[in-house]
């Protein structure tokens, strides 16, 4: 069930993108879909899970990139890690400590990508010229409400409180 889930999450983020990319051309700057979806399913604390989904959403990501084939796969699988090895140590419940997992995840993302281009195309990419700052707290504010709408939807379906309710 859980990788049902991860298709159709990365379902709805390549939807996201395209339609971002569609209508607000530099929306993507300031948003990062992906790492939302492996974070998303790196506080559950599954590490190899975690680095599946890491590499696979990072690859779909690279598909949509001009970069080099590969890095965006390796630093979303390496902050989706630290957040799934984190969760595993401490417990990380609730949309803001899911929000400030993922405001560190972006900054460990953002990182390594300045690092492995700094190293692989020997271009220098400043992480403030980026707009670092806005990423991260663009990011983590809509993942927490992404997050929190997802807990919401998850309970009701658990107490039976669905939207449409049948008694016969």
């Amino acid at each position: 069930m859980k990788w049902l889930g991860f298709t159709a999450g990365l379902v709805i983020v390549v939807l996201a993108h395209s339609l971002l990319d569609t209508f607000l051309p530099g929306a993507l700057a300031y948003l990062d879909p992906y790492i939302i979806l492996v974070v998303y399913f790196a506080s559950g604390g599954n590490l190899a899970g975690t680095i599946v989904v890491g590499v696979v959403a990072g690859l779909v990501q690279d598909s949509f990139s001009l970069s080099i084939f590969g890095l965006h796969a390796f630093s979303l699988t390496l902050s989706g890690y630290l957040i799934a090895l984190l969760n595993t140590r401490i417990v990380l419940r609730g949309s803001s400590t899911f929000a400030m997992s993922l405001a560190g995840a972006v900054l460990v993302n953002e990182a390594t990508m300045a690092l492995l281009n700094r190293i692989l195309i020997r271009e220098t990419v400043g992480l403030l010229d980026r707009g670092l700052f806005v990423r991260i707290v663009f990011t983590a504010v809509v993942g927490g409400l992404i997050h929190r709408l997802l807990q919401t939807l998850r309970s009701r379906r658990a107490r039976g409180d669905g939207p449409i309710q049948r008694r016969w």
